[in-house]
């Protein structure tokens, strides 16, 4: 489904250089370094980030595999060294027996199918994948996670894991400083995820919540608690403290989280007892303890509390109410605005409401970074509004769900002066792009939450399972004790009772600690690498809002809307455009130089486009009103640029993305303006679909792998389009004349530029199902001539070329019933044979773009084929061009050798022809296109193995069809 470059406007009005074809996707970090920066200066910290990844081709294979195995090797020599003088267990004589051998040759097979299993994964690692807030993992991350995986360290205490746990204690307190938090005073500590911080916080929030009740009971009916009784405490809405015993329930529910976190010691020590006997004492009287049914009766509570989030919150939220026995109804949402943020006029109101009721509130959450909206909450606000409505009597705690944005922060924390790079002696053109004001001014906010979810294995680029939570104080953890003691271990440190879980793996915490140690919680670190993902975030919007050229049947809306209103096209111009003309002008078609010393433009750039780096957008044709036609089309694209099969991939989803839906949600806007800006009815509450592609790697920064990405999601759409609309019909294609050992041929599409359901150039590969239907087509072959053999679907069964090709979910279909004719088929032709084919492989399947203004200058051929045959496929441009299939003599040189040479051939590459021109040629005589291959010789050039620009000859054996007619004939009326 790779299609060539397109020539459009879309690079801002700027022709992109002909006769150089499809510039290679995965050169040597293309167009990411300036060529100044190719000199021997070693002041340029931005070329760490190349260490720091084990690359999209495993360029770092050898430096990582040293590594690895100095680490495995650490762990081998101490098993040998630990009470040396013990006997070995695995003898020589062990070894020989049979069922040693067997059971290791069984570990190897079993080991070997696994493999071929994992060839099956999704490819995070590469800058194609655009889809779940994944990508590469850190290569210090994954030795740290590998050095200690050997060992098997448990976390639960110190005993279980002596360094390791030393490990998660450092990996807390730097995840609290990255966020702002007191390293001294604040605690923190991993978990396996998002969701279970998430869980973790309402958990300790709901204990909190009703902690003063629980021991205003105790203090009145235990003697051992009588001298607490004249305990006072701060209630934010008197001027005088007041006797805890004294206090309205209403009150002691609306405490503030600093005065609950301190009773504990308080009353101890008035108690003058120890905590632990404090804890056992109030174990007849807390929530946690004595359940909710009972804690209500006893307290004649009547009204369910609630916790508060945006419409936009995630799953792990619903997890927690229901775990904390809350119950989902207590989730009480918040609308959020055109922007995917919570409306924090309309939270105040929900919560002034709440006040009014004396329905307490637990907990209100603002989330940092949502990961399909790629939208940050005015934590700001949030704070603002506790600070007003705590003066009122209404107080509760608030919880930061930063799984995903919490990294940002590094984007403006300063290195330590010991692990300081040195300034660049230059100005570094691998463009970088700071955090807009709004995220970065909630960000610089989150030290004053009192529990931040932070997920290392997001932006932290660390391997699963890899989550954490921060405590703003870390007395709050205390909330969550369940025990009077240790855990069944006896260490010094026992994380098994900060949190929801016991057993955690040691490895985790090493892998974190390593990453944080050599990349760096700092500007220079994460933040260098996060830069150059949120450069790329951008430039993406701005191809997704430029996509459509104003000639084009469909547009494209993204979920963040650019802002209204005009700009300057320069600092000192007095001319103003809107900010897409700005984009067609100043950014799109410009080089990263270009763009680093444009101070304005990267200032706008740095305001628009999504919060955290994640651009969505979704697509409608113009005119149509109907939700559920643009939602058809936005799944087809996802269908086609997902990777969710189980079969082996054949690797032809070019850009990997993911796609969710905007919901409707009382009071919010956003839907409806989604809809308005689209184009949509908003007489009903459908909801929109729109495709997400999150910018998770810091390679793709250059303005050239930006267009690949638009030309291939260009051509996605006008397929999904394709999908959705086209009239099903009868499809022919042109067989090549050589069945292959495997019983395949290859295939090419005779579409047309005319005809809507034709509009396609595609190159494939069938199987035949039956060897004599193999001897029938081979006989066929024989007796051609020079006309071609083609197939096509049963007049009976008309189909889309989408359907006939593909399924419903874009994965290839099994098995297709095709009609085998000697020429073109036409009303006096009849078939020679009907036979069941297997899709096998699809390379190509373009749209042909209307947007497309000039042929290229040279000719551009798909080469195709196997180990041992090679063939060429034209790609047509635009009306008038040509089709044309030939059979190389042999498999060009440059493909590697083996292995190499049958992937590059069986993935397809664009080959061009120096000699042969873009544009076809006419004979004089009969005014048709003629054929442009009159030698047996050619010089061709295209992309080899590992992104080498390959030239060398290849000779033609055979010209299997030529046509200059089918494709450009005019549809019939």
């Amino acid at each position: 489904m790779f299609n060539p470059r397109k020539k459009t406007s879309r690079n801002g009005g700027k022709e992109k250089k002909k006769g150089k074809g499809k510039p290679p996707m995965f050169t040597h970090r293309r167009g990411i370094f300036s060529k100044r920066d190719v000199s021997d200066d070693v002041t340029k910290p931005w070329a760490a980030v190349g260490t720091w990844f084990l690359g999209p081709k495993a360029e770092n294979a050898d430096v990582f595999i040293d590594l690895m195995f100095d680490s495995i090797r650490a762990h081998m020599d101490f098993r040998r060294g630990f009470y040396p003088c013990d006997p070995p267990y695995v003898t020589d004589e062990l070894r020989k027996a049979e069922s040693f051998k067997r059971s290791y040759e069984k570990i190897k097979t079993e080991l070997d199918n696994i493999q071929k299993d994992l060839y099956r994964s999704v490819p995070f690692f590469s800058t194609r994948y655009k889809g779940h807030v994944n990508w590469d993992t850190a290569v210090p991350a994954n030795l740290g996670y590998i050095a200690s995986i050997l060992w098997n360290q448990n976390n639960c205490a110190a005993e279980g894991g002596p360094a390791t746990t030393g490990y998660e204690v450092q990996v807390g307190e730097d995840l609290c400083e990255m966020v702002g938090l007191n390293r001294n005073t604040s605690l923190g500590h991993l978990v396996a995820g998002g969701s279970v911080a998430n869980v973790e916080a309402i958990w300790v929030a709901r204990n909190l919540k009703y902690y003063a009740l629980g021991l205003q009971e105790a203090l009145l009916k235990e003697e051992q608690l009588r001298g607490p009784r004249g305990y006072e405490i701060n209630l934010s809405h008197h001027e005088t403290p007041t006797l805890l015993i004294t206090a309205t329930q209403w009150e002691l529910l609306n405490l503030d989280t600093d005065t609950i976190i301190k009773m504990p010691a308080d009353v101890a020590t008035l108690a003058e007892i120890d905590q632990k006997a404090l804890r056992k004492i109030l174990a007849d009287y807390l929530y946690e303890s004595i359940g909710a049914q009972e804690f209500c009766n006893r307290h004649k509570l009547t009204t369910s509390p609630c916790v508060v989030v945006a419409s936009t919150y995630h799953v792990s939220f619903l997890k927690a109410v229901t775990i904390t026995g809350l119950g989902k109804d207590c989730l009480v949402t918040v609308p959020v605005d055109a922007n995917a943020r919570m409306n924090s006029q309309v939270l105040e109101i929900t919560l002034r409401e709440k006040l009014l009721k004396k329905i307490p509130v637990i907990s209100v959450i603002s989330i940092m970074g949502t990961t399909e909206e790629s939208a940050v909450d005015p934590l700001v606000d949030i704070l603002s509004i506790r600070t007003k409505l705590s003066q009122e009597g209404l107080n509760f705690s608030i919880h930061a769900d930063a799984a995903w944005g919490a990294y940002f922060s590094c984007m403006f924390r300063e290195p330590h002066v010991s692990v300081a790079m040195a300034s660049p002696a230059e100005e570094s053109f691998v463009p970088e792009l700071q955090l807009n004001s709004h995220v970065t001014d909630q960000l610089k906010a989150l030290n004053q939450c009192d529990t931040i979810t932070v997920d290392p294995h997001k932006s932290g680029f660390c391997p699963y399972p890899a989550g954490a939570i921060c405590y703003r104080n870390q007395g709050l953890n205390n909330f969550l004790s369940l025990t009077s003691g240790v855990v069944y271990y006896h260490g010094d440190i026992n994380l098994g009772d900060l949190g929801l879980e016991g057993s955690k793996p040691g490895a985790a915490a090493t892998g974190v600690l390593l990453a944080n140690r050599v990349i760096g919680l700092h500007k220079n670190g994460y933040g260098r690498i996060l830069a150059e993902c949120m450069f790329t975030s951008k430039i993406l919007y701005c191809y997704w809002v430029c996509m459509a050229e104003d000639t084009d049947d469909f547009f494209c809306e993204t979920t963040k809307p650019l802002p209204s209103g005009k700009i300057p096209v320069s600092p000192d111009s007095d001319e103003k455009v809107d900010y897409k003309t700005f984009i067609k002008r100043n950014v799109l078609g410009k080089s990263n130089e270009e763009l680093s010393q444009d101070k304005y433009t990267m200032s706008i750039l740095k305001e628009i486009g999504p919060d955290t780096m994640i651009p969505c957008f979704s697509v409608n044709i113009r005119e149509n009103k109907d939700v559920s036609q643009c939602n058809n089309i936005v799944s087809a694209i996802f269908n086609d640029l997902s990777h969710a099969s189980t079969e082996e991939s054949e690797q032809r989803v070019p850009m990997i993305v993911t796609s969710s839906t905007m919901q409707d949600h009382k009071y919010s806007l956003a839907l409806k303006k989604f809809k308005e800006r689209l184009g949509l009815s908003t007489d009903n509450k459908e909801g929109v679909k729109y495709v997400i592609t999150t910018c998770l790697d810091p390679w793709s920064t250059s303005l050239e792998f930006m267009d690949d990405f638009a030309d291939i999601m260009r051509n996605a759409i006008l397929n999904a389009i394709g999908t959705v609309t086209d009239k099903p019909d009868c499809h022919s294609f042109v067989c090549t004349d050589k069945v292959n050992e495997k019983n395949e041929i290859f295939v090419c599409y005779a579409g047309n530029f005319s005809q809507t359901q034709h509009r396609y150039f595609s190159v494939a590969r069938f199987k035949f199902h039956s060897e004599a239907d193999v001897a029938t087509f081979n006989d066929a072959v024989q007796k051609a001539g020079d006309q071609p053999v083609v197939m096509q679907n049963l007049k009976t069964e008309p189909k889309k070329l989408h359907d006939l090709l593909f399924n419903d979910s874009g994965e290839k279909r099994e098995t297709v019933k095709f009609d085998f004719f000697v020429g073109l088929p036409s009303g006096i032709i009849r078939p020679f044979m009907t036979a069941d084919m297997a899709i096998k492989d699809v390379p190509r399947y373009d749209h042909f773009d209307k947007a497309d203004e000039q042929y290229p200058e040279v000719a551009t051929y798909v080469m195709y084929g196997n180990l041992n045959d090679a063939y060429l496929f034209h790609i047509p441009t635009k009306d008038p061009d040509y089709l044309q299939i030939v059979r190389l003599a042999e498999v060009p040189k440059g493909l590697g050798d083996g292995g190499e040479k049958s992937v590059v051939l069986k993935q397809g590459v664009d080959a061009e022809l120096p000699r042969v021109p873009g544009s076809p040629t006419f004979d004089p005589q009969t005014k048709k296109i003629k054929d442009p291959l009159a030698d047996t010789k050619y010089y061709v050039e295209f992309v080899g193995i590992q992104g080498q620009e390959i030239k060398t000859t290849v000779m033609i054996q055979k010209k299997i069809w030529f046509d200059g007619d089918v494709l450009n004939k005019s549809a019939v009326a």
